[in-house]
Protein backbone atom coordinates (compact mmCIF):
# COMPACT_ATOMS: atom_id res chain seq x y z
CA UNK A 1 0.00 0.00 0.00
CA UNK A 2 1.77 3.59 -0.60
CA UNK A 3 2.41 5.59 2.10
CA UNK A 4 -0.60 8.43 1.20
CA UNK A 5 -3.39 5.51 1.04
CA UNK A 6 -2.05 4.48 4.42
CA UNK A 7 -2.37 8.31 6.12
CA UNK A 8 -5.73 8.03 4.99
CA UNK A 9 -6.79 4.47 6.53
CA UNK A 10 -4.71 5.78 9.62
CA UNK A 11 -2.24 2.53 9.05
CA UNK A 12 1.69 2.59 8.88
CA UNK A 13 2.90 1.59 5.04
CA UNK A 14 4.38 -1.94 4.96
CA UNK A 15 8.07 -1.97 5.34
CA UNK A 16 9.58 -3.22 2.12
CA UNK A 17 10.99 -6.52 3.68
CA UNK A 18 12.99 -9.51 2.18
CA UNK A 19 10.30 -12.27 1.98
CA UNK A 20 12.94 -14.63 3.80
CA UNK A 21 12.62 -12.45 7.00
CA UNK A 22 9.02 -12.09 6.81
CA UNK A 23 8.63 -16.08 7.02
CA UNK A 24 10.56 -16.15 9.95
CA UNK A 25 13.52 -17.77 8.72
CA UNK A 26 15.12 -16.63 11.81
CA UNK A 27 12.90 -17.87 14.15
CA UNK A 28 12.78 -21.31 12.08
CA UNK A 29 16.67 -21.26 12.53
CA UNK A 30 16.48 -20.87 16.21
CA UNK A 31 13.95 -23.73 16.48
CA UNK A 32 16.94 -25.39 14.79
CA UNK A 33 19.74 -23.90 16.72
CA UNK A 34 18.43 -24.35 19.87
CA UNK A 35 17.02 -28.01 19.07
CA UNK A 36 20.61 -29.56 20.05
CA UNK A 37 21.31 -27.26 22.84
CA UNK A 38 18.14 -28.35 24.94
CA UNK A 39 17.98 -31.95 23.90
CA UNK A 40 19.64 -33.03 26.79
CA UNK A 41 18.76 -32.02 30.27
CA UNK A 42 20.77 -29.54 32.32
CA UNK A 43 23.02 -31.10 35.01
CA UNK A 44 23.38 -29.18 37.88
CA UNK A 45 26.64 -28.42 39.51
CA UNK A 46 28.15 -31.41 41.64
CA UNK A 47 25.28 -33.58 40.46
CA UNK A 48 25.10 -35.78 38.10
CA UNK A 49 21.30 -37.18 36.98
CA UNK A 50 21.43 -41.39 37.28
CA UNK A 51 21.17 -42.98 34.24
CA UNK A 52 17.89 -44.45 33.11
CA UNK A 53 16.33 -46.42 30.16
CA UNK A 54 12.53 -46.55 28.57
CA UNK A 55 11.32 -47.76 25.61
CA UNK A 56 9.19 -44.48 25.49
CA UNK A 57 12.41 -42.72 25.27
CA UNK A 58 12.72 -44.16 21.82
CA UNK A 59 12.26 -41.00 19.01
CA UNK A 60 9.16 -40.81 17.09
CA UNK A 61 9.17 -43.20 13.85
CA UNK A 62 10.07 -40.86 11.23
CA UNK A 63 7.64 -39.51 8.13
CA UNK A 64 7.06 -41.76 5.66
CA UNK A 65 7.77 -39.10 3.33
CA UNK A 66 10.03 -35.67 3.37
CA UNK A 67 9.48 -32.57 1.08
CA UNK A 68 13.46 -31.43 0.60
CA UNK A 69 12.75 -27.38 0.00
CA UNK A 70 10.61 -25.06 -1.52
CA UNK A 71 10.54 -25.83 -4.90
CA UNK A 72 9.31 -29.89 -4.66
CA UNK A 73 6.76 -28.11 -1.98
CA UNK A 74 5.43 -26.16 -4.76
CA UNK A 75 5.79 -28.69 -7.44
CA UNK A 76 3.56 -31.24 -5.49
CA UNK A 77 1.05 -28.15 -4.94
CA UNK A 78 0.83 -27.91 -9.10
CA UNK A 79 0.61 -31.65 -9.71
CA UNK A 80 -1.23 -33.08 -6.61
CA UNK A 81 -3.06 -30.13 -4.32
CA UNK A 82 -7.11 -30.17 -5.31
CA UNK A 83 -7.26 -27.16 -4.19
CA UNK A 84 -4.79 -25.75 -6.42
CA UNK A 85 -5.77 -27.50 -9.48
CA UNK A 86 -9.75 -26.85 -9.12
CA UNK A 87 -8.59 -23.13 -8.85
CA UNK A 88 -6.69 -23.08 -12.32
CA UNK A 89 -9.76 -25.32 -14.03
CA UNK A 90 -11.42 -22.14 -12.93
CA UNK A 91 -9.44 -20.09 -15.17
CA UNK A 92 -9.98 -22.68 -18.36
CA UNK A 93 -13.15 -23.22 -17.97
CA UNK A 94 -13.11 -19.08 -18.04
CA UNK A 95 -11.06 -19.29 -21.05
CA UNK A 96 -13.52 -21.92 -22.64
CA UNK A 97 -16.46 -19.95 -22.03
CA UNK A 98 -15.08 -16.84 -23.67
CA UNK A 99 -14.26 -19.02 -26.98
CA UNK A 100 -17.87 -19.89 -26.66
CA UNK A 101 -19.03 -16.19 -26.51
CA UNK A 102 -16.80 -15.52 -29.36
CA UNK A 103 -18.37 -18.54 -31.11
CA UNK A 104 -21.97 -16.98 -30.93
CA UNK A 105 -21.33 -14.11 -33.09
CA UNK A 106 -19.52 -16.13 -35.72
CA UNK A 107 -20.52 -17.78 -38.97
CA UNK A 108 -21.44 -21.48 -38.76
CA UNK A 109 -21.38 -23.89 -41.58
CA UNK A 110 -22.42 -27.55 -41.79
CA UNK A 111 -22.40 -30.08 -44.46
CA UNK A 112 -25.40 -32.63 -44.57
CA UNK A 113 -25.31 -35.79 -46.52
CA UNK A 114 -28.55 -38.03 -46.73
CA UNK A 115 -30.16 -41.12 -48.60
CA UNK A 116 -33.49 -41.64 -48.79
CA UNK A 117 -35.43 -44.62 -50.16
CA UNK A 118 -39.33 -45.25 -50.82
CA UNK A 119 -41.08 -48.53 -50.61
CA UNK A 120 -44.20 -47.36 -51.90
CA UNK A 121 -44.08 -45.51 -54.98
CA UNK A 122 -46.86 -44.06 -57.49
CA UNK A 123 -46.38 -44.44 -61.39
CA UNK A 124 -47.97 -40.70 -62.63
CA UNK A 125 -48.58 -40.55 -66.54
CA UNK A 126 -47.02 -37.53 -68.15
CA UNK A 127 -48.09 -36.94 -71.88
CA UNK A 128 -46.01 -39.75 -73.56
CA UNK A 129 -44.04 -40.49 -70.56
CA UNK A 130 -44.54 -41.14 -66.89
CA UNK A 131 -42.07 -40.92 -63.60
CA UNK A 132 -42.35 -42.56 -60.39
CA UNK A 133 -43.46 -40.17 -57.53
CA UNK A 134 -41.55 -40.00 -55.21
CA UNK A 135 -38.48 -41.61 -56.40
CA UNK A 136 -37.58 -44.54 -54.82
CA UNK A 137 -34.05 -43.34 -53.93
CA UNK A 138 -32.39 -40.18 -53.54
CA UNK A 139 -28.58 -38.98 -52.61
CA UNK A 140 -28.54 -35.96 -51.70
CA UNK A 141 -25.40 -33.78 -50.22
CA UNK A 142 -25.97 -29.98 -49.12
CA UNK A 143 -24.48 -27.08 -46.97
CA UNK A 144 -25.37 -24.56 -44.62
CA UNK A 145 -24.52 -21.37 -44.03
CA UNK A 146 -26.06 -19.20 -40.38
CA UNK A 147 -24.56 -15.73 -39.50
CA UNK A 148 -26.04 -13.08 -37.18
CA UNK A 149 -24.22 -10.12 -38.44
CA UNK A 150 -26.17 -8.04 -36.58
CA UNK A 151 -26.61 -9.19 -32.55
CA UNK A 152 -25.60 -6.09 -29.83
CA UNK A 153 -26.11 -8.91 -27.19
CA UNK A 154 -23.63 -11.67 -28.50
CA UNK A 155 -20.72 -9.11 -29.15
CA UNK A 156 -21.55 -7.75 -26.32
CA UNK A 157 -20.75 -10.81 -24.38
CA UNK A 158 -17.84 -11.35 -26.14
CA UNK A 159 -16.25 -8.63 -24.17
CA UNK A 160 -17.75 -9.88 -21.06
CA UNK A 161 -16.32 -13.12 -21.14
CA UNK A 162 -12.89 -11.97 -21.48
CA UNK A 163 -13.38 -9.82 -18.56
CA UNK A 164 -14.57 -12.91 -16.46
CA UNK A 165 -10.91 -14.65 -17.99
CA UNK A 166 -9.13 -12.06 -16.26
CA UNK A 167 -10.99 -11.93 -12.79
CA UNK A 168 -10.58 -15.47 -12.92
CA UNK A 169 -6.70 -15.56 -12.97
CA UNK A 170 -6.51 -12.72 -10.59
CA UNK A 171 -8.76 -15.18 -8.03
CA UNK A 172 -6.01 -17.77 -9.00
CA UNK A 173 -3.33 -15.44 -8.04
CA UNK A 174 -5.03 -14.69 -4.54
CA UNK A 175 -5.53 -18.56 -4.24
CA UNK A 176 -2.14 -19.06 -4.96
CA UNK A 177 -1.21 -16.94 -1.79
CA UNK A 178 -3.51 -18.16 0.62
CA UNK A 179 -2.27 -21.94 -0.36
CA UNK A 180 1.35 -20.90 0.07
CA UNK A 181 0.32 -19.26 3.33
CA UNK A 182 -1.52 -22.23 4.25
CA UNK A 183 1.62 -24.62 3.03
CA UNK A 184 4.46 -22.42 4.98
CA UNK A 185 2.38 -22.95 7.78
CA UNK A 186 2.08 -26.24 8.03
CA UNK A 187 5.64 -27.04 7.24
CA UNK A 188 6.76 -24.68 10.50
CA UNK A 189 3.77 -26.90 12.35
CA UNK A 190 5.56 -29.85 11.74
CA UNK A 191 8.92 -28.59 12.33
CA UNK A 192 7.13 -27.44 15.81
CA UNK A 193 5.42 -30.90 16.83
CA UNK A 194 8.85 -32.14 16.12
CA UNK A 195 10.87 -30.44 18.63
CA UNK A 196 7.62 -30.79 21.28
CA UNK A 197 8.14 -34.41 20.65
CA UNK A 198 12.09 -33.90 21.31
CA UNK A 199 11.11 -32.00 24.64
CA UNK A 200 8.30 -34.61 25.69
CA UNK A 201 11.08 -37.24 25.57
CA UNK A 202 13.47 -35.03 27.56
CA UNK A 203 11.00 -34.63 29.93
CA UNK A 204 10.10 -38.18 30.34
CA UNK A 205 13.71 -38.69 30.58
CA UNK A 206 14.17 -36.06 33.31
CA UNK A 207 10.83 -37.42 35.37
CA UNK A 208 12.37 -40.80 35.05
CA UNK A 209 15.87 -39.41 36.49
CA UNK A 210 13.76 -37.94 39.85
CA UNK A 211 12.25 -41.47 40.01
CA UNK A 212 15.11 -43.03 40.81
CA UNK A 213 16.27 -40.34 42.96
CA UNK A 214 13.62 -40.47 45.22
CA UNK A 215 13.66 -44.72 44.94
CA UNK A 216 17.68 -44.19 46.15
CA UNK A 217 16.51 -41.52 49.39
CA UNK A 218 13.98 -44.05 50.40
CA UNK A 219 16.01 -47.09 50.25
CA UNK A 220 18.73 -45.08 52.43
CA UNK A 221 16.15 -43.86 54.68
CA UNK A 222 15.82 -40.45 53.86
CA UNK A 223 12.86 -40.35 51.98
CA UNK A 224 9.30 -41.47 52.46
CA UNK A 225 6.67 -43.53 49.90
CA UNK A 226 4.82 -40.36 49.70
CA UNK A 227 7.83 -39.22 47.61
CA UNK A 228 8.02 -42.08 45.22
CA UNK A 229 4.21 -41.96 44.96
CA UNK A 230 4.52 -38.46 43.63
CA UNK A 231 7.66 -38.87 41.13
CA UNK A 232 5.55 -41.45 39.66
CA UNK A 233 2.72 -39.94 39.60
CA UNK A 234 4.77 -37.28 37.16
CA UNK A 235 6.36 -39.82 35.38
CA UNK A 236 3.17 -40.61 34.20
CA UNK A 237 2.25 -37.40 33.07
CA UNK A 238 5.22 -36.48 31.26
CA UNK A 239 4.28 -40.49 29.72
CA UNK A 240 0.90 -39.33 28.89
CA UNK A 241 2.05 -35.42 27.64
CA UNK A 242 4.65 -37.77 25.59
CA UNK A 243 1.75 -39.71 23.84
CA UNK A 244 -0.14 -36.62 23.16
CA UNK A 245 2.41 -35.26 21.51
CA UNK A 246 3.76 -37.64 19.14
CA UNK A 247 0.06 -37.92 17.88
CA UNK A 248 0.12 -33.98 17.04
CA UNK A 249 3.26 -34.88 15.45
CA UNK A 250 1.79 -36.94 13.14
CA UNK A 251 -1.51 -35.03 12.89
CA UNK A 252 1.05 -32.04 11.59
CA UNK A 253 2.44 -34.37 9.25
CA UNK A 254 -0.84 -35.48 7.69
CA UNK A 255 -2.01 -31.66 7.23
CA UNK A 256 1.06 -31.01 5.53
CA UNK A 257 0.68 -33.86 2.89
CA UNK A 258 -3.07 -32.92 2.93
CA UNK A 259 -1.80 -29.69 2.00
CA UNK A 260 0.69 -30.63 -0.88
CA UNK A 261 -2.24 -32.84 -2.01
CA UNK A 262 -0.82 -36.22 -0.61
CA UNK A 263 -2.52 -39.08 1.69
CA UNK A 264 0.84 -39.54 2.62
CA UNK A 265 2.19 -37.90 5.96
CA UNK A 266 5.13 -35.32 4.75
CA UNK A 267 7.47 -33.69 7.28
CA UNK A 268 9.49 -30.71 7.17
CA UNK A 269 13.39 -31.52 6.28
CA UNK A 270 15.01 -30.51 10.02
CA UNK A 271 18.42 -29.71 8.01
CA UNK A 272 16.67 -27.14 5.51
CA UNK A 273 19.09 -24.82 3.76
CA UNK A 274 17.77 -21.35 4.71
CA UNK A 275 19.95 -19.76 2.23
CA UNK A 276 18.12 -22.12 -0.17
CA UNK A 277 14.76 -21.69 0.62
CA UNK A 278 15.14 -17.80 0.99
CA UNK A 279 16.29 -17.80 -2.88
CA UNK A 280 13.51 -19.91 -3.68
CA UNK A 281 10.64 -18.45 -1.53
CA UNK A 282 11.96 -15.01 -2.87
CA UNK A 283 11.06 -16.60 -6.64
CA UNK A 284 7.68 -17.79 -6.00
CA UNK A 285 5.96 -14.08 -3.78
CA UNK A 286 7.04 -10.33 -3.92
CA UNK A 287 5.80 -7.95 -1.76
CA UNK A 288 2.98 -5.41 -2.96
CA UNK A 289 2.75 -2.30 -1.20
CA UNK A 290 -0.22 -0.99 -2.99
CA UNK A 291 -3.41 -3.11 -1.45
CA UNK A 292 -5.48 -2.16 -4.68
CA UNK A 293 -3.35 -4.70 -6.63
CA UNK A 294 -4.14 -7.32 -4.13
CA UNK A 295 -5.38 -10.00 -5.84
CA UNK A 296 -8.24 -10.46 -4.14
CA UNK A 297 -8.74 -6.49 -4.10
CA UNK A 298 -8.48 -6.28 -7.86
CA UNK A 299 -10.72 -9.41 -8.35
CA UNK A 300 -13.51 -7.61 -6.12
CA UNK A 301 -13.11 -4.54 -8.37
CA UNK A 302 -13.23 -6.32 -12.03
CA UNK A 303 -16.33 -8.50 -10.75
CA UNK A 304 -17.84 -5.41 -10.08
CA UNK A 305 -16.88 -3.71 -13.44
CA UNK A 306 -18.41 -7.17 -14.98
CA UNK A 307 -21.75 -6.99 -12.80
CA UNK A 308 -22.17 -3.11 -14.68
CA UNK A 309 -21.32 -5.26 -18.01
CA UNK A 310 -24.35 -7.36 -16.97
CA UNK A 311 -26.68 -4.40 -16.40
CA UNK A 312 -25.91 -3.30 -20.42
CA UNK A 313 -26.45 -6.96 -21.20
CA UNK A 314 -29.82 -6.97 -19.79
CA UNK A 315 -30.79 -3.47 -21.42
CA UNK A 316 -29.13 -5.04 -24.86
CA UNK A 317 -31.85 -7.64 -24.40
CA UNK A 318 -34.37 -4.88 -26.19
CA UNK A 319 -32.57 -4.45 -29.08
CA UNK A 320 -32.92 -6.25 -32.36
CA UNK A 321 -31.08 -8.60 -34.29
CA UNK A 322 -30.29 -9.43 -37.91
CA UNK A 323 -29.44 -13.40 -39.24
CA UNK A 324 -28.35 -14.29 -42.40
CA UNK A 325 -28.12 -17.58 -43.99
CA UNK A 326 -27.41 -19.78 -47.11
CA UNK A 327 -28.25 -23.17 -48.23
CA UNK A 328 -26.48 -24.86 -51.32
CA UNK A 329 -27.80 -28.79 -52.25
CA UNK A 330 -27.71 -31.12 -54.85
CA UNK A 331 -29.79 -34.33 -55.51
CA UNK A 332 -29.61 -37.45 -57.73
CA UNK A 333 -33.43 -37.50 -58.80
CA UNK A 334 -35.87 -34.11 -57.59
CA UNK A 335 -39.58 -34.05 -58.53
CA UNK A 336 -40.73 -31.33 -60.41
CA UNK A 337 -37.39 -29.39 -58.77
CA UNK A 338 -33.74 -28.67 -59.98
CA UNK A 339 -31.03 -31.13 -59.12
CA UNK A 340 -29.36 -28.27 -57.41
CA UNK A 341 -30.50 -26.13 -55.38
CA UNK A 342 -29.26 -22.75 -53.96
CA UNK A 343 -30.93 -20.16 -51.43
CA UNK A 344 -30.07 -16.92 -49.22
CA UNK A 345 -32.16 -15.64 -46.54
CA UNK A 346 -32.16 -12.69 -44.39
CA UNK A 347 -34.06 -12.31 -40.88
CA UNK A 348 -34.86 -9.60 -39.04
CA UNK A 349 -36.01 -10.29 -35.25
CA UNK A 350 -37.44 -7.59 -33.15
CA UNK A 351 -38.49 -8.15 -29.81
CA UNK A 352 -41.93 -7.21 -28.52
CA UNK A 353 -43.46 -8.68 -25.52
CA UNK A 354 -42.01 -11.78 -23.40
CA UNK A 355 -44.05 -11.62 -20.18
CA UNK A 356 -42.02 -9.46 -18.48
CA UNK A 357 -38.88 -11.38 -18.87
CA UNK A 358 -36.61 -8.38 -19.87
CA UNK A 359 -37.44 -6.27 -16.93
CA UNK A 360 -36.72 -9.30 -14.51
CA UNK A 361 -33.37 -9.90 -15.90
CA UNK A 362 -32.82 -6.17 -15.62
CA UNK A 363 -33.71 -5.77 -12.18
CA UNK A 364 -31.93 -8.82 -11.33
CA UNK A 365 -28.58 -7.37 -12.81
CA UNK A 366 -29.23 -3.88 -11.22
CA UNK A 367 -29.14 -6.30 -7.63
CA UNK A 368 -25.95 -7.94 -9.33
CA UNK A 369 -24.42 -4.53 -9.55
CA UNK A 370 -25.07 -3.83 -5.90
CA UNK A 371 -24.15 -6.78 -4.56
CA UNK A 372 -20.62 -6.65 -6.69
CA UNK A 373 -19.90 -3.25 -4.99
CA UNK A 374 -20.41 -4.00 -1.99
CA UNK A 375 -18.45 -7.03 -1.96
CA UNK A 376 -15.39 -4.91 -3.47
CA UNK A 377 -15.91 -2.87 -0.21
CA UNK A 378 -16.16 -5.80 1.91
CA UNK A 379 -12.33 -6.92 -0.08
CA UNK A 380 -10.66 -3.76 0.84
CA UNK A 381 -11.75 -3.51 4.37
CA UNK A 382 -10.98 -6.93 5.09
CA UNK A 383 -7.35 -6.41 2.85
CA UNK A 384 -6.69 -2.95 5.23
CA UNK A 385 -7.82 -4.78 8.50
CA UNK A 386 -5.70 -8.06 7.93
CA UNK A 387 -2.76 -6.26 6.75
CA UNK A 388 -2.91 -4.14 10.23
CA UNK A 389 -3.04 -7.12 12.37
CA UNK A 390 -0.78 -9.51 10.65
CA UNK A 391 2.04 -6.45 11.01
CA UNK A 392 0.58 -6.06 14.74
CA UNK A 393 1.00 -9.75 15.46
CA UNK A 394 4.17 -9.92 14.38
CA UNK A 395 5.40 -7.12 17.65
CA UNK A 396 2.77 -9.39 19.74
CA UNK A 397 4.43 -12.94 19.01
CA UNK A 398 8.02 -11.26 18.79
CA UNK A 399 6.86 -10.04 22.58
CA UNK A 400 5.52 -12.91 24.01
CA UNK A 401 8.41 -15.23 23.11
CA UNK A 402 10.71 -13.01 24.41
CA UNK A 403 8.73 -13.30 27.65
CA UNK A 404 8.56 -17.25 27.30
CA UNK A 405 12.40 -17.22 27.15
CA UNK A 406 12.46 -15.77 30.54
CA UNK A 407 10.19 -17.72 32.13
CA UNK A 408 11.67 -21.13 30.66
CA UNK A 409 15.26 -19.84 31.72
CA UNK A 410 13.56 -19.04 35.47
CA UNK A 411 11.50 -22.67 35.01
CA UNK A 412 15.30 -24.13 34.41
CA UNK A 413 17.18 -22.14 36.87
CA UNK A 414 13.94 -23.20 39.67
CA UNK A 415 14.36 -26.62 38.45
CA UNK A 416 18.38 -26.70 38.31
CA UNK A 417 18.10 -26.24 42.04
CA UNK A 418 15.25 -27.75 43.14
CA UNK A 419 16.56 -31.31 41.82
CA UNK A 420 20.05 -30.06 43.55
CA UNK A 421 18.58 -29.20 46.93
CA UNK A 422 16.46 -32.54 46.78
CA UNK A 423 19.61 -34.27 46.38
CA UNK A 424 20.98 -32.81 49.25
CA UNK A 425 18.18 -33.44 51.56
CA UNK A 426 16.79 -30.00 50.77
CA UNK A 427 13.21 -29.55 49.83
CA UNK A 428 10.10 -32.25 48.80
CA UNK A 429 9.16 -34.27 46.40
CA UNK A 430 6.18 -31.73 45.88
CA UNK A 431 8.67 -29.06 44.97
CA UNK A 432 10.66 -31.50 42.78
CA UNK A 433 7.76 -32.73 40.65
CA UNK A 434 6.29 -29.07 40.09
CA UNK A 435 9.43 -27.71 39.21
CA UNK A 436 10.05 -30.31 36.26
CA UNK A 437 6.06 -29.40 35.33
CA UNK A 438 6.68 -26.28 35.22
CA UNK A 439 9.94 -26.39 32.84
CA UNK A 440 8.27 -28.95 30.33
CA UNK A 441 5.52 -26.46 29.54
CA UNK A 442 7.61 -23.73 29.60
CA UNK A 443 10.03 -25.60 26.96
CA UNK A 444 6.70 -26.10 25.24
CA UNK A 445 5.79 -22.70 25.36
CA UNK A 446 8.54 -21.35 23.98
CA UNK A 447 9.05 -23.78 20.85
CA UNK A 448 5.19 -23.00 20.11
CA UNK A 449 5.91 -19.29 20.32
CA UNK A 450 8.95 -19.43 18.23
CA UNK A 451 7.17 -20.94 15.55
CA UNK A 452 4.43 -18.59 15.86
CA UNK A 453 6.53 -15.78 15.15
CA UNK A 454 7.73 -17.05 11.94
CA UNK A 455 3.93 -17.66 11.25
CA UNK A 456 2.82 -14.25 11.97
CA UNK A 457 5.80 -12.73 10.17
CA UNK A 458 4.92 -14.73 6.86
CA UNK A 459 1.34 -13.58 7.39
CA UNK A 460 2.52 -9.70 7.54
CA UNK A 461 3.98 -10.32 3.95
CA UNK A 462 1.49 -13.22 2.71
CA UNK A 463 -1.12 -10.70 3.69
CA UNK A 464 -0.33 -7.99 0.67
CA UNK A 465 1.80 -10.34 -1.67
CA UNK A 466 1.39 -11.49 -4.89
CA UNK A 467 2.57 -15.13 -5.73
CA UNK A 468 3.45 -16.37 -9.08
CA UNK A 469 3.92 -20.51 -9.48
Amino acid sequence: MNPRAHALRGQAPLPRARLSVAFGLAALAGVLATATARAQPAEEAGYRPPPVSDAMLAPPPAAPRQVGSWDEALALLRAHSPDYVTTYETVVRAQAQSRAALAAVLPTLNAQGSYVHQFFTETIPFGAASFLSPPPDVFAVGATLQWNILSPRALYAVGTARENVRAAALSFEDRRRTIALTVVDAMLATLAATRVAELNRVGLRSALERLVLTQTRLQYGQGTPLDVDRAQQDVAAARAQLIGGDESLLQSREALGAALGSTTAIAAPGDLRLDEFEAAVARTCRLNEDIERRPDVAAARLRAEIAERGVHDAELIFSPSLAVGSALSTATVTTLAPLTQWSVQAVLSVPLYDGGLRYAALKDSHAALEQARQALVASRVGAVVSAAQAQRSVVVYEASRQVAQEQRDLAARIDQRTREGYARGAGTSLDLVVSAQSLRQSEINLVLLEVQVGEARAGAVLANAECIY
